[in-house]
């Protein structure tokens, strides 16, 4: 038996103008923002929209900002968090039970619903970027 294997097709490259455009959509320009800002027209940033693979390249730019986003928002909560747990050991007794309130309020019970609190955060961020 003899097994018929297909060659890869090759991947289309964007243009260098294409790739400024993702990245100006990404950062958060307007279509027509994006079509001045590369030095083509507005129509032609919305034929671009319509490649798939333009399209993808432009997802995968919003995904990976979101991520890097909520790795510095997660680094900004762990910093204030650090704060609160200063006040635990405060020589004055009302400011360790405002702390300690304070820090049960914000950690959640089980690790894995950080994790999960996280996750969806990023989703909903992606998601809200998705035009229907």
């Amino acid at each position: 038996m003899t097994v018929a294997y297909s060659k890869p097709s090759p991947q289309k490259l964007l243009s260098n103008r294409q790739i400024k455009a993702i990245i100006a959509l990404a950062e958060g320009m307007t279509q027509a923002a994006a079509a001045e800002f590369v030095g083509t027209s507005p129509q032609t940033v919305t034929a671009w929209m319509q490649d798939p693979i333009f399209h993808a390249r432009l997802e995968d730019e919003i995904y990976s900002r979101s991520l890097d986003d909520a790795a510095f928002h997660k680094h900004l909560r762990r910093k204030a968090l650090r704060v609160f747990t200063d006040g635990l050991s405060s020589p004055n007794p009302s400011q360790r039970m405002w702390a300690a309130k304070e820090v049960l309020a914000r950690i959640p019970a089980d690790p894995e619903e950080e994790e999960a609190a996280l996750n969806r955060s990023i989703f909903e961020s992606v998601m809200a970027t998705e035009r229907p």
